[in-house]
């Protein structure tokens, strides 16, 4: 399998940071997305054919 290196020069690379405050912990920037669904009612329907295909 090949690999395609086309982000390498910018991966791990240190991006400067304004003094004027300090870096949102990585942990606070996964909560900033989690209300959001792209598709709408997509999770319920799932858990409905799932829930429909065991009982079958």
């Amino acid at each position: 399998m090949k690999q395609d290196h086309h982000y390498d020069d910018i991966i791990n690379t240190h991006w400067p940071q304004p003094s004027s405050r300090e870096s949102m912990p990585l942990e606070n920037r996964a909560k900033i997305f989690m209300p959001f669904s792209a598709v709408k009612g997509l999770g319920k329907e799932i858990q409905q054919r799932i829930k429909k295909k065991m009982e079958d």
